[in-house]
């Protein structure tokens, strides 16, 4: 009852955010999320899925540099209307929830999850599903907020809508570990986020 209840506070929340998630400011906050996806995501011929896409900004990015094998999953709709406005038609967009992603094992090349890990209901179970759709191979690229201080992230489990559980690099590290993900990097993007990725081997 709790996953489908955090699911269903995650999808109001966002899609009624969905007018003014593209403000420039906020949005410059974002894009520093971004940063070593970036980095890591460098084969042109790659499967490529975002999951928890929201407005399609890091799609927008990967398309303007020329990927071509572009996905983009997110619970609220009305956040992938706004991507679709934006994104051109290449891109595949759908609406699914981060445990119940609708694509075969072992899809992707790269699976890439910016600034949402925090809101995943059974983030073990999550990220297992991440690494069920990816490659033998592929890259499994996690940014999330972090804070340096418990009771920062205390305080965005318990005020933030459908905020889950702010992990620190030491339960990311956990986490990927459990799953059987080897970890190839993790490093603080800027002062409010760490990314770790893994691959599947």
């Amino acid at each position: 009852m709790q996953k489908k209840t955090k699911i269903e506070e995650n999808k109001l929340f966002f899609n009624r955010w969905s007018g003014t998630y593209d403000n420039w400011l906020f949005q410059f906050w974002m894009k520093r999320f971004h940063d070593i996806a970036l980095q890591t995501i460098n084969n042109k011929q790659g499967a490529i899925l975002d999951v928890s896409c929201g407005s399609g900004e890091l799609l927008s990015e990967l398309a303007w540099r020329g990927f071509q094998k572009l996905h983009g999953v997110d619970i609220a709709d009305k956040m992938l209307s706004t991507a679709r406005k934006k994104l051109p038609g290449k891109v595949k967009l759908y609406e699914a929830d981060v445990l119940n992603l609708p694509f075969a094992s072992h899809t992707f090349d790269y699976v890439a999850s910016t600034e949402a890990f925090h809101h995943y209901p059974e983030q073990e179970q999550a990220l297992l599903e991440l690494k069920r759709v990816l490659k033998k191979g592929g890259s499994l690229i996690v940014a999330d907020i972090n804070f340096f201080i418990h009771p920062v992230h205390w305080l965005f489990e318990k005020f933030e809508p459908g905020c889950v559980k702010v992990n620190s690099a030491k339960e990311m590290r956990q986490l990927f570990n459990r799953v059987g993900l080897k970890i190839e990097k993790q490093k603080r993007t800027f002062l409010f986020s760490v990314t770790t990725v893994g691959t599947l081997k």
